[in-house]
């Protein structure tokens, strides 16, 4: 949460204005990282869902929202903020009462700006480290599920480099984060099995992606040791696709990404309500 402003339940508000909310943010929440354009977001009905789901599963009921209505206080907010036309990304959270009797509330906020227009291929190819963790709740994204993924994140920069793939302890490839991973090795994509990186958003665009462009994809387990012999380490994220540069003295190629940039402009168009 970066800006001055939040919507709470469909109503902008300052944060001064709602300290319990900004309280509970700092506790138990389950969260969605919203890409947008034109400060339009994308794949909003997708995003939500998957937040939803995991909520329920966690919390036992089922958070009701309107989609439209989320879809424009998400743009009133960004214009209140002021933030820029390309591309920024928006945290929703769905914050469990508490009284149970309650409703759920829905909290989204300002993350930071990108300088693309939705989902691109990012520039600049970063430097991944491997780090070896394991998370309560492991595949949904929860306030735990971030904190971890912000700590290796800056862990990664303290090392030089700029993002940090998780392995967890039995030295299977996991994710990057809270984000799906894919690797090229002897001509073949792989992605890590679902029971390790359930669906989500960014998967489902991968795999869009991936049709347009003629790129199959395979579910498989991949371990530690494998990334040496890989030719290309991929991460969908928040903010699109990256292609990883280098692995320790290892370094890759980005021949599969160069041939999926071509299907982000209409993933985004796509994605828009």
């Amino acid at each position: 949460m970066s800006g001055a402003k939040i919507s709470v339940n469909g109503r902008l508000l300052t944060t001064d204005a709602m300290p319990d909310i900004c309280q509970m943010m700092q506790g138990c929440y389950v969260y969605a990282a919203v890409n947008t354009d034109a400060h339009r977001p994308l794949y909003l009905d997708r995003h939500m869902a998957y937040a939803a789901s995991s909520y329920e599963k966690l919390y036992g009921t089922r958070p009701e929202y309107d989609l439209l209505q989320l879809n424009d206080n998400i743009t009133e907010l960004l214009d209140a903020e002021r933030m820029p036309r390309l591309g920024n990304i928006v945290f929703i959270y769905l914050l469990p009462p508490a009284d149970p009797k309650h409703s759920v509330d829905i909290v989204a906020a300002t993350g930071h700006s990108t300088i693309y227009k939705g989902y691109e291929l990012a520039s600049l190819r970063p430097k991944a480290i491997l780090t070896n963790y394991e998370l309560p709740f492991a595949g949904h994204r929860t306030a735990v599920s971030l904190a971890a993924s912000n700590y290796m994140r800056d862990f990664a920069e303290r090392s030089g480099c700029h993002i940090a793939l998780h392995c967890n302890r039995a030295e299977h490839l996991v994710s990057c984060g809270d984000y799906p991973i894919f690797i090229a090795i002897n001509g073949m994509l792989y992605t890590p099995p679902s029971i390790l990186m359930p669906p989500c958003t960014e998967r489902e665009l991968m795999a869009r992606a991936c049709d347009m462009a003629g790129i199959s994809i395979e579910e498989r387990d991949i371990t530690a040791d494998m990334l040496p012999d890989a030719e290309e380490i991929m991460v969908f994220d928040h903010t699109g696709l990256r292609s990883v540069l280098s692995l320790g003295n290892c370094f890759y190629y980005n021949l599969l990404a160069k041939r999926l940039e071509a299907a982000m402009p209409v993933l985004n168009a796509d994605g828009l309500l």
